[in-house]
């Protein structure tokens, strides 16, 4: 498994390397582009192509071997080489080069298909078989995103209205089935002993969403936060995305380890600029998934990442999947309020209904009146607790 790339640096001790979750590395079957060499990346789960760099990439040379699959390209030649969590960053005078030995399925260069504004997406790129392995970005100047309650506003704000524009591209029904599925395969590989899967409202539905939005990628640029990491790489690659994601799914990618206070200000900004039934009532009841559904599954991708690289799991991670169980049993406990919300509500409409348009139905008394009515209200009430024991939206 001794693989170099053309940078004579061995593919093990590269960050990106998932190294405890790789069993080999083998030689491609087909013959790479020109620039590269082709490799399968054989993890515990899956076999993934990966292209590597045959050359130096602090080389002119080595860039006039690789054309543009689409977009504008790099000008003039490299000035610095540095690893990072997905592959190289090549730094050039105006642009940045960021090169994906691994790729899901070319998600960069759909995000910049949508020419949104809040997002610092690249201009151009080189693609082989609909992945990215490489992007180029314009350089930007930026500076970290404070993490006060205003700042925290405006990136929630900036992430709504990322979501407006790919609702505006793509809005699929609820595909409870598959996002199930998605839990399904998460927790046998990260050995969670847990297990939840949710009843997604109509209003959950699925769209074009970032797949690595954090805060850490949130930036200002001229007192506006934009949106970087706008790429699929590795952590796409190691758990493919079958169907298009709820919004929410980014959302929750936000909010990971905030405190309550941070995760007011955040998501409240998002729901203002956010399409209006992606953040209903429906789509954030907790009792049909709404949020913390997808909180759990961001917890279990964390948990699978940091077994891939063998790092100690976040404390917030831990404690968060320990705390499942009991979220689902209170949720459990007050489903009895719900089945008693519901025949308070139906046997007393049904009353109603027999009386009004049944023939030959005697005239109620006013006995029967009040205790329908009464057990109307119940209903009303206890459906109120119902929605007030529910765990909050976020």
């Amino acid at each position: 498994m001794d693989v170099t790339c053309g940078q004579g640096v061995d593919i093990e001790s590269e960050p990106w390397y998932p190294s405890v979750a790789v069993n080999s590395v083998t030689d491609a079957t087909l013959p790479p582009p020109a620039g590269f060499t082709g490799h399968t990346l054989h993890v515990r789960w899956e076999s993934l192509p990966v292209l590597l760099p045959n050359g130096d990439l602090a080389s002119s040379d080595w860039w006039n071997l690789v054309s543009p699959s689409w977009g504008k390209w790099v000008v003039g030649p490299p000035q610095s080489v540095s690893s990072n969590s997905v592959g190289w960053l090549v730094e050039f005078e105006n642009h940045q080069a960021q090169i994906l030995p691994l790729d899901e399925d070319g998600h960069g260069r759909r995000l910049a298909s949508l020419n949104c504004e809040e997002l610092h997406t690249a201009i151009g790129g080189f693609q082989v078989e609909g992945r990215d392995v490489i992007l180029v970005f314009k350089k930007m100047v930026k500076e970290p995103l404070p993490m006060d309650a205003q700042h925290l506003r405006l990136a929630g704000e900036s992430l709504g209205r990322f979501h407006a524009t790919c609702g505006r591209n793509l809005a699929t029904p609820n595909d409870e089935r598959v996002w199930n599925k998605r839990f399904e395969i998460l927790e046998p590989r990260t050995r969670s002993a847990t297990k939840w899967r949710a009843p997604h409202s109509s209003d959950t539905q699925g769209t074009i969403t970032h797949r690595n939005f954090g805060l850490e990628h949130c930036h200002l640029v001229k007192g506006k936060v934009i949106i970087a990491g706008c790429y699929g790489g590795i952590y796409n690659a190691l758990i493919p995305e079958n169907s298009p994601s709820p919004a929410l799914r980014d959302v929750a990618a936000g909010i990971v380890n905030l405190t309550p206070e941070q995760r007011a200000s955040f998501c409240e900004g998002w729901a203002s600029s956010a399409p209006k039934h992606w953040s209903s009532y429906k789509a954030l009841d907790s009792h049909r998934g709404g949020l913390i559904i997808w909180e759990y599954e961001q917890h279990l991708e964390q948990r699978l990442y940091h077994q891939a690289w063998g790092e100690k799991e976040p404390l917030h991670v831990t404690e968060f999947l320990a705390n499942v169980s009991g979220v689902q049993n209170g949720m459990y406990r007050v489903r009895t309020i719900a089945a008693g919300a519901l025949i308070c509500t139906f046997v007393p409409l049904t009353a109603i209904l027999y009386w009004v348009f049944y023939p030959g139905s005697e005239i109620p008394s006013d006995f029967a009146i009040a205790s329908v009515g009464a057990m109307g209200i119940c209903g009303w009430l206890l459906n109120k607790t119902y929605r007030y024991l529910a765990p909050k939206p976020w």
